[in-house]
């Protein structure tokens, strides 16, 4: 998606690749931050051996996912390690810089917040403070999972943009400043409107949650959690799911997760640990596995084979 007054970096080296605005390969300086007329906007980086990061502070908040990488990240006088997996929050007007460890340049994503979003959160707003987060793996993976959608939602470009990515930003705040480590998956999946569904039968719910379900995959969490957002038993649920696509909702959503995984092979030059992360698949080799069961080649033969068609 091209966003006005948004540069792909600053100071990259003319071998650097970048298939979009908001995403730079190779860099050896860090990515301009200028945010779109909504004030959110996802980056995603990836280092070059010879990363170099001066001083930067910036009006937004910036909440920062590493997906790999090992280094030292500066929060003014505090320098914190960080490594693959962590997320780091930074408040506004935070002097900050991240220092890649030798051998080890890292890969990033970067979710950038601005204060005039900050106002209609107020009482989370407060709360916002620079730091490594420490709520666990589910809140690594909230942060991971929301991160994912939005690179989703603005790669897409669709007209509701702007207020798609602003309602992710608010959860995303919400994410790290309030996360209940002990809430049950999909307990934070909304459910439809009563009276949306009132006259509504059971195909019908599932058949629109399918429809659905072509844009919000990646929100897909559980056959439980599916079901209880549409009011129904599981047995209801998976029953009728099978009964109208022909397949279960696992295979569904893996299909829909690989198909997403070939459009990014196609299209953009991303690395393939930021193509299984955006298409759903938190582990590498699971990705590797199930591409290659379900396409029949390598995702790296899969590109290779496009590139030369």
């Amino acid at each position: 998606m091209i966003v006005p007054g948004i540069q792909s970096m600053s100071g990259n080296s003319p071998h650097s690749q970048s298939s979009s605005p908001t995403r730079a390969r190779q860099v050896r300086t860090a990515m301009s931050e200028q945010l779109p007329p909504w004030g959110v906007l996802v980056l995603e980086s990836h280092h070059a051996p010879d990363f170099s990061m001066q001083w930067r502070e910036h009006a937004f908040v910036k909440i920062v996912y590493f997906l790999s990488g090992a280094g030292m990240f500066h929060l003014d006088d505090r320098v914190i390690e960080f490594s693959a997996g962590d997320v780091f929050v930074i408040a506004p007007h935070q002097r900050n810089r991240i220092c890649d460890g030798e051998g080890t340049p890292s890969s990033l994503y970067v979710g950038c917040i601005c204060e005039n979003v900050l106002k209609a959160e107020p009482v989370t707003a407060e709360k916002i403070a620079s730091g490594k987060l420490s709520g666990g793996s589910r809140q690594t993976h909230f942060v991971a999972s929301t991160l994912r959608r939005m690179v989703y939602t603005q790669d897409l470009a669709l007209a509701s943009c702007g207020v798609d990515m602003m309602i992710d930003a608010w959860r995303l705040l919400r994410g790290v400043t309030d996360f209940d480590c002990n809430r049950k998956e999909g307990d934070d999946a909304v459910a439809l409107e009563p009276n949306s569904v009132a006259h509504a039968t059971d195909a019908e719910i599932v058949q629109q949650y399918i429809d659905e379900l072509q844009t919000s995959f990646l929100e897909a969490t559980t056959i439980d959690a599916a079901a209880n957002q549409l009011g129904l038993s599981r047995r209801t649920f998976t029953h009728l799911f099978r009964e109208l696509t022909g397949t279960t909702w696992l295979r569904r959503v893996r299909e829909l997760g690989i198909e997403h995984a070939k459009k990014l092979l196609q299209e953009t030059d991303l690395p393939i640990a930021s193509v299984a992360f955006e298409s759903g698949f938190a582990d590498l080799s699971t990705f590797y596995r199930r591409f290659t069961s379900m396409v029949g080649q390598s995702p790296a033969a899969y590109r290779q084979q496009v590139e030369r068609s």
